[in-house]
């Protein structure tokens, strides 16, 4: 026997499936040795939804005018995103830098890095905040250090520096910061390794208590990739614009309310698989959240879609943003590629 059920509360939507001798309910499979055993699990899982104030939709008298794609219909349509659910991820995988920390007991200025002291020539200005505080270094990469990325530099240095000394968080003083007045991303095109030429004395530096490491890290890296996140603004388009159940015409409001929902099926089908893959330190590819991204809120005609760096927490090697939390740095593609790097994003959340 099959049979599917879709009940309602208020806003609250929940389905139950009936096939054979297994019952699938909030998203979780029970088997069951009969059939009639099944069926008396199904009909036991509505009755308690009954009882505590949902509503099976087809209990409802259908509006000809408002018309819904039937319970059948639309278990159907999940199965079939469910099947396509691992092509989709393929389909949208993008290659990134892996970076992979280690301790050290000496690092070179120049060398790319986590913490520890800058590669800074002597003639410059070294980043300060408004009040004149010396920012911390957070990350430096070398770029011959590394392995090429699409869109990324071949050479130079690229630091990243933020506030630490403890009047900020992060060196964040709003929740998605362009201003680059706690925080500074700066790059050298062609350094110079001429150590007489180096700042080599950062005495100057006030104690780093506002930073997310406790001690300098040396770093490899390696090219891998992974799918995009659930939570990226970008996905719920890239959904539709992928499965062909999404581009159907002439539907109802009932209807199209029913595909959002099913795009929010097919997310908790997707993090299921694939969130636990974005976590870790890494250049380009996707961001991790552990909240929500919130980039779609960013005015201008361009997104700051390209991730320049992600620092995540890890416990291995003493980093921790928050509690368990997610720093990452952000551009405009376009403006990577002129390797402009004055208007970048940065954000910091964590659980």
């Amino acid at each position: 026997m099959k049979c599917n059920k879709i009940l309602r509360l208020s806003s609250l939507r929940t389905s139950i499936h009936l096939d054979g001798c297994n019952v699938t309910h909030y998203q979780q499979l029970h088997e069951f040795s009969s059939e009639a055993e099944a069926e008396a699990f199904f009909n036991q899982s509505i009755q308690e939804l009954l009882t505590h104030g949902w509503y099976d939709i087809e209990s409802i008298p259908v509006d000809e005018n408002n018309k819904d794609f039937t319970p059948d219909e639309l278990y159907g349509m999940f199965l079939e995103l469910k099947n396509q659910v691992d092509e989709f991820a393929k389909t949208i995988t993008k290659p990134f830098i892996e970076i992979n920390p280690y301790s050290t007991t000496e690092t070179t200025l120049w060398q790319s890095k986590f913490g520890g002291l800058p590669y800074f020539p002597k003639h410059l200005d070294y980043p300060t905040a408004p009040d004149g505080t010396p920012l911390h270094l957070l990350a430096q990469i070398n770029f011959s250090e590394t392995p090429n990325l699409e869109d990324l530099p071949e050479k130079g240095i690229l630091q990243f520096y933020i506030e630490a000394a403890g009047e900020t968080a992060y060196g964040l003083e709003e929740y998605l910061q362009l201003a680059q007045t706690t925080f500074r991303v700066l790059y050298f095109s062609e350094p110079d390794l001429n150590i007489d030429n180096l700042l080599d004395n950062f005495d100057f530096l006030p104690p780093g208590i506002g930073l997310p490491l406790v001690d300098c890290l040396a770093l490899n890296f390696a090219i891998k990739s992974n799918p995009i996140s659930a939570s990226d603004y970008r996905f719920r388009s890239l959904v539709k614009s992928y499965f062909p159940i999404f581009k159907q015409s002439n539907l109802t409001k009932a209807m199209k309310n029913s595909l959002e929902e099913l795009v929010d099926d097919l997310i908790n089908e997707y993090e299921e698989k694939y969130e636990e893959l974005l976590g870790g330190h890494r250049l380009g590819g996707y961001p991790a959240f552990v909240q929500n991204d919130d980039r779609e809120n960013v005015e201008g005609e361009e997104g700051y879609d390209f991730l320049l760096l992600q620092m995540d927490s890890d416990d291995d090697n003493s980093i921790m943003w928050g509690d368990a939390g997610i720093g990452n740095f952000f551009i405009q593609p376009s403006a990577l590629k002129q390797l402009d790097f004055s208007k970048v994003l940065y954000t910091y959340a964590c659980c």
